[in-house]
């Protein structure tokens, strides 16, 4: 990922898929509730990483939030490998126009 700053929302697995890259990258750990208009304008990231489900909400929610919120950017999906990844990027591009959507398929 070459993104300059990264934003994890509630997906602490993904760090360990970052490469460490002191001076060249930053990453932002927070939880989707302390999200916020101004969180996005002061961090600015270039890429966001959200679990493709929770107990409480799911990709989807977290893209429609972010696209109310003014991000437009890649959103990457932290799931374990899906059979038809395709229909999973599919739906949420659909919902969320302005999201590069992608997976993080980890093992």
């Amino acid at each position: 990922m070459d993104a300059r700053t990264v934003l994890v929302i509630d997906a602490p697995a993904a760090l360990r898929l970052l490469s460490p890259r002191p001076g060249r990258q930053s990453v932002i750990v927070t939880q989707k509730r302390m999200l916020g208009s101004e969180m996005i304008r002061t961090v600015r990231p270039d890429a966001i990483i959200g679990p493709l489900i929770t107990a409480n909400w799911d990709i989807v929610d977290l893209g429609i939030d972010l696209e109310q919120l003014g991000y437009r950017g890649d959103l990457f999906a932290l799931t374990l490998p899906l059979p038809r990844a395709e229909l999973v990027i599919r739906e949420v591009s659909a919902v969320c126009p302005a999201l590069n959507v992608r997976l993080l398929e980890v093992a």
